[in-house]
This record gives C-alpha cells, structure tokens and sequence, in this order.
C-alpha cells in the first residue's frame, strides 16, 4: 500500500513536471503582447498590426506628397519592422499584400481627402482614411459600437496547419468623442 502511494506521487511528479515544462515551453514561444516593441510614433505612423507568432510588427504609414497631401493613388504605405531580426524595414512579400496585410482603398470624391479601406484579409470592417491637414492624417473605424481613431490590431492565429487560422483579432483606439480608450476582440467562429 505504501509502495503503490510513492510510485502514485512520483507519477504524478512526472505528470506535473512535463506540464510545467511544456507550459514554460509555450510561454517562450508565444510572447506576451505588453512585451512587444511599440514603434516609433510619427507624422506616417497610421496604426500598425502584431501578431503572437513573433515581435515582427506590420506598419501602416501615411503617403505625403512633397506639399504633405496624401497620394491619391497609393495614400498607405504598408511594410514590416523586423524586431525579431535588427529592426530593419523590410517590403510585404506580394502574397501578404494579397491574402493578409495589403490593402484596398477607394477615394471618397465628395471630400477631398477621404478614403475607405479595408484590409485584404478581413473586409467586415471598413475604415476611413481622412487627412487632417498637411502631414497630418488618421484612420478611424467602428471599435466596439463606437467611432474610433484605430491604434493598433493584435492578431492570436494558430499556425500549425498549412493556411494560418486567425482565433481571433484585438481592436485598439481612441473614441473620437470621448477619448476613451476602445477596445474590442473579433472572435472567429
């Protein structure tokens, strides 16, 4: 009895021990969001989008011509801060610009510097591109019920298959009113 009760408590040891290991493991592999780097805010900086797979960062810029207008024809600039390597920018590859991180964008002709957006991957949500003044623009979308200056995305996907499935997307911003913070998580069924 006595000896059925030490192998009872070194199994489950063991048991905990592989779990603790393989959540450590998980943990090293996942990082949290409040660890990842912010990138540097400036006139350009639209919002940008991470992801749990790594600290890589896409940002979405502002397009001004020399007069601080935007660029009619290509008013976003999208491309990747690779934190995880030296910081260096790097171009989407074309299949990110088509199936994940590119954009598509249409002028609204009755105001002179709108534009609606929707990003490829996830066309549900508009959101509105408007210039402000020289060098000086923003994208607003609906966060949570509300208008809101869009911050930043957070993408959770599980990668483990051949085509990434996205669990679910975090929305960030400020209520355009208020100035409350807004906050939403799109869960995909």
């Amino acid at each position: 009895m006595v000896q059925k009760r030490k192998i009872t408590l070194i199994r489950m040891k063991i048991i905990i021990s592989i779990l603790i290991i393989c959540f450590g493991l998980l943990t090293l592999q996942l990082p949290a969001q409040n660890d990842y780097p912010i990138p540097e805010k400036n006139k350009e900086l639209l919002f940008y989008i991470q992801r749990n797979h790594n600290k890589n960062t896409i940002i979405y810029d502002a397009n001004f011509d020399r007069d601080g207008n935007l660029i009619d024809n290509k008013p976003i600039n999208v491309y990747w801060v690779r934190y995880e390597e030296q910081g260096q920018k790097m171009e989407l590859r074309a299949i990110e610009k088509k199936f994940a991180y590119g954009l598509e964008f249409k002028k609204i002709k009755s105001h002179k510097h709108y534009y609606q957006i929707e990003l490829v991957a996830y066309d549900k949500r508009k959101l509105w591109l408007k210039q402000e003044a020289p060098y000086k623009a923003a994208v607003y979308m609906m966060i949570n019920g509300k208008l809101a200056l869009l911050e930043r995305q957070y993408i959770f996907a599980d990668n483990s298959g051949l085509w990434p499935d996205v669990k679910y997307i975090e929305l960030f911003g400020k209520d355009i009113v208020t100035n409350e913070n807004r906050y939403e998580k799109i869960i995909n069924n």
